[in-house]
């Protein structure tokens, strides 16, 4: 089921950003998130920025090694993985139910003509 990409502002996306970081945000709008990054390098990089810091700065305390661009861009990758595979699991339910209707349509017009 191919859907449309939905447009949002980059004031938008402000509002996105930290509950991104913070795992708060729902699947709808964090689909608009990563479309909109993958056109906007402005709201990229404002991105990159406050993982840089919200990562970073965890980590820093604790000692660790960390690239945390390639962190960020595996964190993105898995996101969108995440919304696709939940579009996958809807677009085969809507077609085991229509399978389930045309069934059940055939075996009542089978037993109206006389089965």
């Amino acid at each position: 089921m191919a859907k449309e990409k939905e447009k949002i502002s980059c004031k938008d996306v402000e509002n996105f950003l930290q509950p991104y970081l913070e795992d708060r945000l729902n699947n709808k709008d964090c689909y608009k998130l990563i479309n909109h990054l993958k056109v906007c390098d402005e709201c990229m990089d404002e991105l990159e920025i406050r993982y840089l810091l919200h990562e970073g700065l965890k980590r820093l305390e604790d000692g660790h090694d960390f690239n945390l661009k390639a962190e960020l861009e595996e964190r993105l990758y898995h996101s969108e993985q995440h919304i696709l595979m939940i579009d996958r699991i809807k677009t085969s339910l809507i077609l085991f139910a229509a399978a389930l209707i045309i069934l059940g349509l055939v075996q009542l017009v089978y037993v109206i003509v006389g089965g």
